[in-house]
């Protein structure tokens, strides 16, 4: 197998995808990305990705119109969020991942919007507090992030896995070091699932879905606040 590097797979050039849907620019990066990729890299991440399909990780995942579970976040429990009006609860997999930051990008694009509806915004990483910090710095946001201690809330929400020793090692040559970046040896993600929960702590939507490239874009978002 080649070596690969993270500058080499991960490059990708934002300002020509800025006025570009979400999911456009998502689905543009991931082409980019396979045009690059090595064959027998694409057959370790494609069957991955079906074995997360199969494990119907998705289907067991909360869905919309249950109560959202407790938790506490940034010293508080969740319902002292919501309970002033609807609250976006979004994970990402952690600052490697450059999906998740095109993602956290937009959320920054929308957060003014998305504050004017009243609503509040609570993104969840297992990233270590010290790398969320470095994510926040570099990509200049302002909205609170907060460390999913080995993805204790996202298994709540039924979102955490474990990672295959296949893809382990393929993250090990991109050059990604996610014991590091977690300070934890569970080697376990979530799934970027993203949710809204209103004053009464129902979930109102969610999505979630076993493909890392597909995220819920802000401006959906928005038109489910009130």
């Amino acid at each position: 197998m080649k070596t690969i590097t993270i500058l080499s797979l991960f490059a990708l050039t934002f300002s020509s995808l800025a006025d570009s849907a979400l999911q456009d620019r998502l689905d543009e990066r991931r082409e980019n990305a396979n045009k690059k990729r090595p064959v027998e890299v694409t057959k370790v991440m494609d069957e991955a990705l079906k074995h997360l399909k199969d494990s119907g990780i998705v289907e067991e995942s909360i869905k919309k119109g249950t109560q959202v579970p407790s938790f506490k976040v940034g010293g508080k429990d969740i319902s002292e969020y919501y309970k002033d009006g609807n609250t976006i609860i979004s994970f990402y997999r952690g600052s490697w991942c450059p999906y998740c930051m095109i993602q956290l990008k937009e959320y920054q694009k929308y957060y003014q919007e998305i504050q004017k509806k009243g609503a509040k915004l609570i993104v969840l990483a297992p990233d270590t507090k010290k790398e969320i910090a470095k994510t926040k710095r570099n990509h200049k946001l302002d909205f609170p992030i907060y460390s999913d201690v080995d993805n204790q809330i996202a298994k709540k929400f039924g979102l955490a896995f474990k990672l295959e020793e296949s893809l382990k090692e393929l993250y090990v040559k991109f050059g990604i070091d996610i014991k590091n970046n977690q300070n934890s040896e569970q080697f376990e993600l979530p799934l970027p699932g993203t949710y809204i929960v209103n004053k009464d702590g129902k979930i109102i939507y969610a999505f979630a879905d076993a493909d890392y490239t597909k995220r819920a874009d802000p401006k959906d978002l928005i038109r489910y606040l009130k």
